[in-house]
């Protein structure tokens, strides 16, 4: 805790000197945001929850398309690519994550597009171009957003169409980077508009795969098989998203269809430790039978820092074609505005990976997933005189299943893997805002949650499972905001979330695939303070939180007989502060600070299969910070984002265990720079840098343990890379 409380220091010295050189300036102010976090338009410092708001300048400032790139941008958040993947996500706000991007898993994060829930994390990295504003919700929205948002929710929302005309955008940068995006937003009639959205993306791997380098010169036996693939980390995107949008008098009707086809390769999995036995119980020393020269020494191929080498033998892929549309019909009627969501989507989602990091046939793995869903949601919001309401039905209805065969040791081991799971999800819910004073609020919601989940599992053809469970749960809400002044507002805030039981399907044999396991229920106390200072030139949000897990839907990884993870139910606790501000130190300057930080402990721990009971917490480091810094020179702008990511754990190993010093995740600190201009009213261009200082982290790992002679993958952050963005309206 030492250097949280350091960094908490130093934030909260640099405020004072921040409103110091606000106060010098009366010219500017910051400009009111606006966010429908609670169902309803809302201004962001009238809205007594934790919330970050990402605006339309910020995102073409910094070029967000997708959940990855807001990482580091919101306290306590860390949205990150799953193990080796580019299409999968690992999502953690305040602590809660769900780990794996197993098709049959759950996140503790709910990421909406345009309201309609996306579902999984597997196949939840996909571009979203034309964005108007990405809005990141912290703590439990159990209420207004029901299943799988303990943690939080991240609402991505797109522009309607609205007439602006023809608009194009083109990326240039290194490693072979290629964007383009065309948007063209007509108007049919003077109600009637629609709007073709097209883009693509391609981008060099930043990984070379070769043939293993070494030979009789370093007395090695020389692997000189070509690897089937070139390049890892290699990007091959495209899509496009056709939106309709009427506004009539009283009735509004808004229909879009997407698609997004995505050919990668995945990340390079880098050995970043194994034991000292290891290489010689798969490889074989010099000997009179090999001419004196080892056959594979894996010691070799170990890293200590980020690889732009490697070899390996297996083809890489990493496949995702997502499919969606939502038909949303708006009516306005005597009691309120009433709306209906009807949605779909597919995912078609293909991977295989050579899972060792070398050029020799440790571990071979494959995923073949299909994916889909359903959403049907009645809303009715109102208010009159005394209140402002929020009630409504909601249906959820999924199914999945992935084809998972794995290989190992020269073919000497082998599992054909099939699972599936789905579940049905309906839910009714009401929320309420009353004026109790002239400066007093009080919000109640509640929420009642049917859930019924199902799991199959086949294990090479035997041991089938094959299992079936229903959950429900009365998630509540209750929230007290307070005026103190013109210029603070207060609040507190105590809500529930849920996340129904299911059937961990991934795992490595039957007995642990039908066990099952239960519902995942959390208690949120919240308690903020939001601000307007210096004449509305000083934004200040603040926030403290303390979370009660009951039984937390731990994913303990074990890579028993396969790559698998268990799930064991364990209570716990989580505490930490957030602090956001916002200043104009001067007419042509702007800065930013966002500071999390995070204590977490398990309150009761069940042991997990090998023996060892959690201890640590993934993705859940003591301390967050990120800074922001722009200055207007006139002809150009010039921005400067900081993010520091505190030490933390990838896995939620006991300290006692072995793997956990191998997926400990070291502090990171990455600057990024940006430099815009508008040289004629309708183009404007930015040269940025991500990265600058080239640092060189670890984003996360996957430990094979003791039964792999505690080989351990890497997976690192990109390089430095830099381009121009140029966009341009016709």
């Amino acid at each position: 805790m030492g250097d949280t409380m350091n960094n908490l220091k130093l934030s909260l010295f640099a405020l004072p000197l921040t409103i110091l050189s606000a106060s010098l300036y009366a010219d500017m102010v910051l400009e009111e945001v606006v966010v429908t976090a609670q169902k309803t338009e809302s201004s962001l410092q009238d809205t007594p929850i934790a919330v970050t708001a990402i605006t339309e300048g910020t995102i073409q400032d910094l070029n967000i398309k997708n959940v990855v790139d807001l990482q580091g941008i919101a306290p306590n958040v860390m949205l990150l690519p799953a193990p080796a993947n580019n299409t999968g996500a690992s999502l953690a706000i305040r602590g809660g994550v769900a780990m794996n991007p197993a098709i049959t898993w759950e996140p503790s994060v709910g990421t909406y597009v345009d309201g309609v829930y996306m579902g999984k994390t597997q196949g939840g990295i996909w571009d979203l171009v034309d964005l108007e504003r990405v809005e990141v919700l912290r703590g439990p929205q159990g209420t207004l957003y029901g299943r799988n948002t303990l943690a939080g929710a991240v609402n991505f929302i797109s522009k309607k169409p609205s007439g602006e005309g023809v608009k194009g955008a083109l990326t240039f940068g290194n490693y072979g980077l290629k964007q383009g995006r065309l948007i063209a937003d007509f108007a049919v009639t003077d109600n009637f508009f629609t709007k073709l959205v097209v883009h693509q993306k391609t981008r060099d791997g930043f990984v070379q795969n070769m043939p293993g380098p070494y030979g009789p010169m370093t007395g090695v036996i020389p692997n000189n098989v070509t690897p089937p693939t070139d390049e890892l980390d290699v990007i091959d995107s495209k899509g496009f998203k056709l939106s309709m949008y009427y506004a009539g008098d009283k009735t509004d009707v808004d229909l879009s269809f997407d698609w997004t086809d995505q050919d990668n390769t995945p990340p390079h999995p880098q050995l970043g430790n194994m034991a000292s036995w290891w290489a010689d119980a798969v490889g074989f020393g010099a000997s009179p039978a090999t001419g004196g020269l080892q056959v594979a020494p894996l010691h070799l191929y170990q890293r200590t820092g980020r690889d732009q080498y490697t070899s390996l033998d297996k083809e890489m892929l990493e496949t995702s074609v997502v499919e969606g549309m939502h038909l949303k019909i708006t009516r306005q009627t005597g009691i309120g505005e009433l709306k209906l969501t009807l949605a779909k989507r597919k995912l078609d989602w293909d991977d295989q990976l050579d899972m060792d990091g070398t050029p020799h046939f440790i571990f071979h793995t494959e995923r073949h997933t299909a994916y889909s869903s359903k959403t049907i949601e009645l809303q009715l919001t109102g208010s009159n005189d005394f209140m402002s309401y929020v009630a409504g039905y909601y249906q959820f209805d999924d199914d999945a299943f992935t084809h998972n065969p794995q290989e190992g040791f020269l073919g000497s081991f082998s599992i054909d893997q099939r699972y599936s799971g789905g579940g049905d999800a309906s839910a009714f819910y009401a929320q309420a805002t009353f004026d109790i004073g002239e400066k007093t609020d009080i919000t109640v919601g509640t929420r009642r949650t049917e859930e019924d989940k199902k799991g199959y599992a086949s294990y090479s053809g035997f041991w089938t499972v094959d299992q079936e469970r229903s959950d429900s749960n009365t998630s509540n809400t209750f929230i007290i905001a307070h005026q103190l002044s013109d210029s603070t507002n207060v609040y507190a805030k105590v809500a529930d979330g849920f996340k129904a039981g299911g059937y961990n399907t991934e795992a490595s044999n039957p007995i642990q695939a039908g066990a099952g396991y239960g519902p995942e229920l959390i208690e949120s106390v919240e308690f903020g303070l939001k601000g307007r200072y210096m004449d509305n030139r000083l934004t200040l949000n603040a926030a403290f939180f303390d979370n009660e897990h009951e039984d937390m839907q731990v994913a303990y990884f074990t890579a028993e007989q396969a790559a698998a993870s268990v799930v064991l139910n364990n209570s716990a606790e989580q505490s930490g502060f957030e602090l956001e501000a916002v200043a104009l130190l001067n007419d042509t300057t702007q800065f930013s600070l966002n500071y999390g930080s995070l204590d977490s402990e398990y309150t009761e721990s069940v042991t997990a299969p090998d023996g060892f009971a959690p201890e640590l917490f993934p993705y859940a480091p003591e301390s967050m910070i990120y800074a922001s810094l722009e200055k207007d020179f006139g002809n150009y702008r010039v921005r400067l984002d900081h993010s520091r990511v505190g030490e933390h754990n990838a896995f939620p190993y006991s300290s006692s265990d072995p793997r956990s010093q191998y997926t400990h995740v070291e502090e990171r600190n990455i600057t990024d720079f940006r430099l815009m201009t508008s040289p004629m009213d309708n183009l404007d261009i930015t040269f940025w840098i991500k990265n600058l200082n080239d640092e060189e982290y670890v984003v996360n790992m996957i430990p094979f343990g003791p039964g792999f002679g505690q080989l351990t993958l890497d997976f690192y952050g990109h390089p430095r890379t830099l381009g121009v963005d140029l966009y341009y309206k016709f």
